[in-house]
C-alpha cells in the first residue's frame, strides 16, 4: 500500500469549516487547525498513487473549439483501449464540447467503469489553481503549529473523494500533479475508486471531492484537517462485466509461523483481477486494533507486513492468457476489500489499459494455470 485510506475521519469536522470558502494559498497550512480529527489507519481500500494510466496522461494542446473536458475524455478512451478491447461496460458522460461552455468550478464527470469490486470514476476538477497544485506537491516535516514531526512522520496535502460525506477514499492523481493539470483552464484530471458496497445498485449518491492537510505521525496514526471542498457530482453504479473463475483446487501458500493461506479463484474484469483468497491472518488484519503498548503494536504491524509480503509473492508472476496465445501480466495488489467471513479479495489493475474479456482462456498464478471456463 502506498497510502492508507482516510476512513471516517474528515466527516467529523465541524460543518462551519466545511462551509468556509476554499483557501488554497500555502500560508493557510501554517495556521492553527480549526479542528483536527485523529484517525486510525485501516487497510481496507486504497488505490493511492499507483495509477499508471494517469501517470501516462499528459496535458495535450487544445484542439481548436474543443473543451479540455472533451479532450480528456478522448485521451482516456484511447489510453484505456476501450474500442480495441470492445469494453461494453465503460460509460462516458456528457461534457461541454466548447471551451466557453465548460464550467469554471466544481466536478465534471468524464467516465466510469465497474470492475466487480470497485466503481471507478474519472473526473475533471475545475477551478484548481496553480497554488493548490504547489500545495499538493509539497511535503512538510513540521505539524500545523510548526513543531518538528518524528523521523517517520510527514505532513502532506491530498485530494480525497467522499460518498455522501461518510467514508473517504483516495483520489488517484499522478505522482506529479502537474501531469494531469492544465493551468490555462485550471483543471485537474483525476480518478477515484469506490467500493461497490458503498454504492448499492439503483442508489444515487453525491460524490464529493475535498483537499485535506494530513499528518502521518506513525504507521498507524494520522490526523487530518479540511482545506477546501472542490465540488461534487451525482453518481450511481454502472453495469459490470466480470468473469469469475474458481480454481479446480485451491492454490496453497505458507507464511511461516503466521500460518497458511490459499487462493480460491479470481474475478476478471476488463481493467484488472480481484483475487479471492483466505488465510490465517484475516481475522487479525481486517478489524480495528487497540494496542496497550508499543510492543503489541509492533507485533501487529509485523504480522500485517508478513502476510502482505507472502500474498504479494504469490501474485507477483500472475498473468491472464488469451486465445491467440498472448498473455497480460497482472499488476501487484493495490487494495483489499473488507472480508466476508475468512474470505478477502485483493484487487489488482493491469497497469493502465484494459483487456478483451471474451478472449481470456486461462489465468496463471503461483506457477499453475487454471482454465477460465
Amino acid at each position: 500500500m502506498n497510502r492508507e485510506l482516510l476512513s471516517r475521519a474528515l466527516c467529523e469536522i465541524d460543518e462551519r469549516y466545511i462551509a468556509e470558502a476554499c483557501r488554497p494559498v500555502p500560508e493557510a497550512a501554517s495556521g492553527s487547525p480549526g479542528r483536527i480529527v485523529t484517525m486510525r489507519k485501516k487497510r481496507i481500500i486504497t488505490f493511492a498513487l499507483a495509477a499508471a494510466l494517469l501517470l501516462a496522461l499528459g496535458v495535450t494542446a487544445y484542439a481548436i473549439g474543443v473543451s479540455i473536458h472533451r479532450r480528456r475524455q478522448e485521451e482516456l478512451r484511447a489510453q484505456l483501449q476501450i474500442d480495441e478491447n470492445q469494453v461494453a461496460d465503460y460509460v462516458e458522460y456528457p461534457v461541454a464540447e466548447e471551451p466557453e461552455k465548460a464550467p469554471a468550478k466544481g466536478v465534471t464527470l468524464l467516465s466510469a467503469m465497474n470492475d466487480g469490486e470497485f466503481q471507478r470514476f474519472w473526473v475533471v476538477l475545475n477551478g484548481v489553481t496553480p497554488e493548490m497544485i504547489a500545495r499538493l506537491e509539497s511535503s512538510e516535516q513540521v505539524d500545523w503549529e510548526g513543531k518538528a514531526l518524528p523521523a517517520n512522520g510527514h505532513r502532506y496535502c491530498f485530494i480525497y473523494a467522499t460518498m455522501d460525506g461518510e467514508n473517504y477514499f483516495d483520489a488517484m492523481s499522478p505522482l506529479n500533479f502537474q501531469r494531469g493539470y492544465d493551468s490555462e483552464s485550471q483543471t485537474l484530471t483525476t480518478e477515484c475508486a469506490i467500493p461497490l458496497h458503498e454504492l448499492e445498485q439503483g442508489r444515487k449518491a453525491e460524490l464529493r471531492f475535498v483537499m485535506a492537510d494530513c499528518i502521518d505521525y506513525e504507521l498507524d496514526h494520522s490526523e487530518a484537517e479540511l482545506v477546501c471542498q472542490l465540488g461534487s457530482a451525482a453518481v450511481e453504479r454502472t453495469g459490470q462485466a466480470v468473469r469469475t473463475v474458481w480454481f479446480s483446487e485451491p492454490l496453497s501458500f505458507s507464511n511461516g509461523v503466521y500460518g497458511k493461506g490459499e487462493f480460491l479463484g479470481a474475478e476478471i474484469s476488463a481493467s484488472g483481477v480481484n483475487w479471492i483468497l483466505r488465510h490465517d491472518g484475516v481475522s487479525q488484519m481486517y478489524r480495528n486494533q487497540e494496542f496497550t503498548d508499543d510492543a503489541q503494536r509492533q507485533a501487529y504491524l509485523e504480522l500485517e507486513r508478513s502476510w502482505l509480503a507472502a500474498i504479494e509473492e504469490v501474485e507477483r508472476t500472475a498473468a491472464v492468457n488469451f486465445a491467440d496465445g498472448s498473455s497480460r501480466e497482472v499488476g501487484l495488489p493495490l487494495s483489499s476489500s473488507e472480508p466476508e467471513g475468512d474470505i478477502v479479495k485483493d484487487a489488482c489493475l493491469f497497469g493502465g489499459g484494459t483487456i478483451n474479456l471474451d478472449q481470456v482462456v486461462s489465468i496463471t498464478i503461483g506457477g499453475k494455470t487454471f482454465p477460465a471456463a
